[in-house]
């Protein structure tokens, strides 16, 4: 057997050349990979629109307490009446009012130690109804001035108004468009810092929308309606990853 020590110079460089060339092949084989596994960006698409409620729900409430049943109903559908009247007065019509229904509680006398007894004292009815209308504006100012039935003698609770936009349905297929857009230039320009260009869509998925105050920086997980206000701010999100190259 030939001393290896003494084999040809040419030899020794044949076996470290050779050495050389499958390292390399295998360190392009990893960085291949490696490129496959990242050659693409991830980006998220916004669009915002800010909308107008176009249509209103208002409720109020009218509480009555007598010593008399039947004798407190009367008196309440007088009030109820004197109700309406203020609301027909004030620019709603009678198609947009939903008359609710009648409740009643009785409250039972107490004896001397502080105990409820099986004695009526006194009986408190309530009359509820719910205002629908697509003048918002009507809604929001009726919601404060129809305080002015206290002045009459009507225990009157007034709840705040809720606002909605109807055509929310269309206006989020427009909002998706807008922020896959966004998305493309997004994508784009991050791929142009880095020396690439954006091929095609891997995958795309669309977020949760968020229906907030026009100011607002609130967020859910499970997206957010809000209808306090008649101003909203809509915004959509979408998350698409495209192939570079």
């Amino acid at each position: 057997m030939a001393d290896v020590g003494k084999q040809p110079w040419y030899g020794v460089a044949a076996i470290l050349s050779l050495g050389l060339v499958v390292s390399a092949f295998i360190g392009g084989r990893a960085l291949e990979k490696m490129r496959s596994a990242t050659d693409g960006v991830t980006v998220k698409g916004v669009a915002e629109k800010e909308i107008t409620a176009d249509l209103a729900t208002w409720r109020g409430q009218i509480t009555h307490r007598a010593a008399d049943l039947a004798g407190g109903y009367d008196e309440l559908q007088k009030q109820f009446t004197t109700t309406i009247n203020f609301l027909l007065q004030h620019g709603v019509t009678a198609e947009a009012i939903e008359e609710g229904t009648i409740n009643a509680s009785a409250h039972y006398k107490r004896d001397a130690k502080g105990h409820a007894t099986s004695e009526i004292e006194s009986h408190t009815l309530t009359h509820t109804f719910t205002v629908t209308t697509t003048d918002v504006a009507l809604a929001k100012r009726l919601a404060k001035e129809s305080t002015q039935l206290i002045r009459e003698g009507i225990a009157f609770r007034s709840y705040p108004p809720s606002f909605y936009y109807t055509k929310l349905e269309g206006l989020k297929l427009d909002l998706l468009e807008e922020a896959a857009e966004n998305a493309q230039l997004r994508a784009e320009r991050l791929a142009r810092s880095s020396g690439n260009r954006v091929a095609n869509i891997i995958s795309a998925s669309q977020g949760i929308f968020q229906i907030t105050r026009p100011n607002s920086t609130e967020t859910a997980s499970w997206g957010m309606y809000d209808t306090s206000t008649i101003e909203k701010k809509v915004r959509a999100v979408v998350t698409v990853r495209y192939r570079t190259e």
